[in-house]
């Protein structure tokens, strides 16, 4: 129900605070919580949480019970007490002679501690001063150091427009606020009119940032350029936000003004187009690709299969598109231009491709260093069919190798001089110069005798 309170102390300072009992509380009741060090008297400004707020885990405060009016009466006393004591806190600062100012003094509830608030631009040494305040008040002091914009919402005042100041009256916390935010607005950058009553950027500038951030993200930047066929060059020239209009002013003085649709609709500018592009108003954009297909090109492909089938014939072009020709004499044929390329490689090339894909394939076995073989009747038959493929035989073995192979080569020779190996050549290495010469000095003599034997 009510489990937590947003409760607002002097100087509007608010915090959030548990209610485990679930009292039931309005916004403006009195209640007593429950602080680090001690008890403290504050005001009901939210039942609840704020949206966008986020309290934390860890909650300082806790409910105890509802003022009553003894409790009211003793606060009156203590801000009594608390105009005293900022008396002669000041003068103790100027015995001192401490540079700092004295904003505002704080006196807990049940007045065991009391808190000092002052302003300075730099860091101050105030430890004699603690000592002769807590001398003189019997109780315990705290001082503390906040910025500009907490004195000036402790202090309150009237802005500008006429109205309390926003962080006295309901802003919680100060968010950053940046000298782009201004920019983005559209506003002269004239710091006495920016600056608020505390001497930094208004709060204020913040309100209207996001819908001044999405506009200008769908339109076009100023001062981007447009070229017209009949007014010439401009450029924009302004971005109404209230009225979300367009104004483009051109280089004879003339100036239009289109809404964002509009604007959109007549002109070839998209998002996120380069400043440097210049914007076409063409009256319209340029129709789509398929809008410019004549009428009788998309006849055939809503046709029916009985339609298609009574010859009509569609031709490919190697430069790209192709060509309609009905079997009625009474249609046209029709030439459609694609942006794609179709090549088209007629019936010789392609012999062509795959003599060569056959030759390659058997360079591949000569380069190996495999010279083609004859084999007898006996070795055919003996031989499987399938065999794995033989892995590639040592240096060693390469030298041996021509020695067996040698008789079947002189067999078909018939006695003459008996064919040379290739030499063989690993991969990645130089040629073996010894294994050939090995291979074709031995190889003679067993050819002579095999070819006795026959």
């Amino acid at each position: 129900m009510n489990e937590l309170l947003e409760l607002e102390f002097k100087g509007r300072r608010t915090e959030y605070a548990a209610n485990p009992l679930q009292y039931p509380f309005q916004r403006g009741d009195l209640a007593i919580v429950t602080t680090d060090r001690g008890q403290d008297l504050g005001k009901v400004s939210y039942v609840g949480i704020r949206t966008g707020d986020n309290p934390g885990e860890k909650i300082g405060l806790m409910v105890l019970r509802k003022a009553k009016n003894v409790d009211v009466e003793k606060l009156n006393v203590n801000r009594d007490r608390e105009a005293e004591a900022k008396r002669l806190a000041r003068d103790e600062i100027i015995r001192h002679g401490l540079d700092m100012k004295l904003v505002d003094v704080e006196l807990q509830w049940d007045g065991r501690k009391m808190t000092f608030y002052f302003t300075a631009e730099g860091r101050v040494d105030f430890r004699d001063l603690v000592r002769e305040l807590a001398t003189k008040f019997r109780t315990r002091i705290d001082l503390r150091q906040i910025g500009a914009r907490d004195e000036t919402k402790k202090i309150s005042g009237y802005g500008v427009c006429g109205r309390p100041l926003c962080c006295a009256t309901f802003l919680t916390e100060f968010k950053p606020i940046t000298t782009q935010m201004p920019r983005d607005q559209f506003l002269p950058l004239n710091p006495s009119k920016l600056s608020g009553v505390c001497g930094r950027l208004k709060c204020c500038l913040r309100y209207e940032l996001d819908i001044y951030r999405d506009f200008q993200r769908e339109c076009p930047k100023i001062g981007h350029p447009i070229k017209d066929d009949d007014k010439g060059m401009g450029e924009v020239d302004k971005l109404d936000v209230v009225r979300e209009q367009i104004q483009v002013r051109y280089g004879n003085g003339a100036t239009d003004r289109y809404t964002k649709e509009q604007f959109v609709e007549m002109t070839t500018w998209r998002p996120q187009m380069p400043k440097n592009e210049c914007i076409c108003t063409c009256g319209k954009k340029a129709p789509s690709a398929e809008s410019q297909l004549p009428m009788k090109a998309a006849e055939p492909m809503q046709q029916s299969g009985d339609d298609i089938s009574r010859g009509n014939r569609i031709t490919l072009r190697g430069e790209g598109g192709f060509r309609v020709d009905f079997e009625d004499d009474a249609d046209e044929s029709v030439d459609i231009s694609t942006d794609v390329s179709v090549s088209i490689d007629p019936t010789s090339k392609r012999k062509k491709r795959r003599k060569k894909k056959r030759s390659g394939d058997n360079s591949t076995q000569v380069a190996s260093g495999e010279a083609p073989q004859a084999m007898t009747p006996q070795q055919v038959r003996s031989t499987p069919q399938q065999q794995p493929k033989p892995q590639q035989p040592r240096p060693q073995q390469q030298a041996q190798s021509p020695q067996r192979q040698q008789p079947q080569q002189t067999e078909e020779t018939n006695g003459d001089s008996p064919q040379q190996p290739r030499k063989k050549r690993r991969r990645g290495g130089r040629r073996k110069h010894g294994g050939g010469s090995e291979g074709s000095g031995q190889g003679s003599s067993p050819s002579s005798d095999d070819g006795g034997e026959d």
